[in-house]
C-alpha cells in the first residue's frame, strides 16, 4: 500500500500533467499498463510536486499476530493501513503540517471504513505500541473514500503500489523475478531520512525486512534504494 502526497494548490499542475499521457486517456490501472508506460508514468510522476510512502506486508507473517486477518479481509486491511497512516503522521511531524489542514483519500472499495476510523480511534486511545501512538497526529475524521473514477489524482498511488508489488511479486509467469525499475524511477520522490536511505523511512516493511520471506537479490535492492534529492526527508513539494 501506499500514499502519495501533495499540496491541493498543486492538484490542477499535477492533473494537467497526467492527462498529457496518451496510454492514462482510457482509465487503465497502472497494473494493466505496458512495462515501458509504466516506467514513462513513474518518471513523469517522479518530476512532480509529490511526495510517497509505503509499506510492504506479507499476510502470513501477520497471522501469529492478527489472526483474524485470516477472516475477513477488512481486518487485515485495517492493519495494513495502520502502519501506512503511521508513515503518513510521522512525514506530518517532521514537516510541522498540521493535521488540520489534511485530508486523506482512499479508494473506495469493499471495505467496512467506518470500521476503520472506529479502528484508529481505538488505537489512538489506548496505543499498545509506542510507535502507534504517532497515529495521534491525524484526525481520523480526515479519512474519505472516494470513487478512483472521482479522483484523477488516485493514478498516483496506484502507480506507487505497483512499484512496490512489482518488486516482491513472485509470479511464476514473471519467472518470479523482481522489477526494481519502477520504483528507482520514483526514488526521488520518496521520503527518506538525511542520508537519502529509503528503507524504512519513506517504505516501511512490516514489521521488518525478514518478515517478508523476500529472496536476497530483492531484500538487497530494497536497502540499497536511495533518494538522490537533497533533505527529502522535509517533504518541501
Amino acid at each position: 500500500m501506499s500514499v502519495v502526497f501533495f499540496r491541493e494548490e498543486n492538484r490542477e499542475k499535477i492533473e494537467t500533467a497526467l492527462q498529457g499521457l496518451p496510454f492514462l486517456q482510457s482509465g487503465k490501472h497502472s497494473k494493466n499498463l505496458s512495462h515501458y508506460e509504466r516506467i514513462f508514468l513513474a518518471r513523469t510522476i517522479a518530476k512532480l510536486p509529490v511526495g510517497m510512502v509505503g509499506v510492504i506486508s506479507n499476510k502470513l507473517s501477520l497471522l501469529e499476530y492478527l489472526p483474524q486477518a485470516s477472516s475477513t479481509p477488512t481486518h487485515y486491511y485495517n492493519k495494513v493501513s495502520q502502519y501506512l497512516l503511521e508513515r503518513v503522521s510521522n512525514a506530518l511531524s517532521v514537516c510541522g503540517i498540521s493535521r488540520e489542514s489534511v485530508s486523506i483519500r482512499l479508494e473506495a472499495r469493499d471495505q467496512q471504513y467506518s470500521s476503520l476510523i472506529s479502528f484508529v480511534k481505538r488505537i489512538q486511545t489506548t496505543p499498545l505500541d509506542h510507535r502507534a501512538a504517532s497515529l495521534r497526529g491525524l484526525n481520523p475524521f480526515s479519512i474519505i473514500a472516494v470513487k478512483k473514477k472521482d479522483d484523477r489524482c488516485f493514478i498516483l498511488a496506484d502507480c506507487a503500489s505497483n512499484a512496490l508489488f512489482s518488486m516482491v511479486c513472485r509470479d511464476e509467469k514473471r519467472f518470479c523475478l523482481p522489477e526494481p525499475r519502477y520504483l528507482q524511477e520514483l526514488a526521488p520522490i520518496i521520503l527518506s531520512n538525511k542520508q537519502g536511505e529509503i528503507m524504512p523511512f519513506g517504505i516501511k516493511p512490516i514489521h521488518k525486512l525478514e518478515d517478508l520471506g523476500l529472496p536476497e537479490d530483492v531484500k538487497l535492492h530494497l536497502k540499497a534504494l536511495r533518494n538522490p534529492q537533497r533533505q527529502y526527508h522535509l517533504l518541501t513539494t
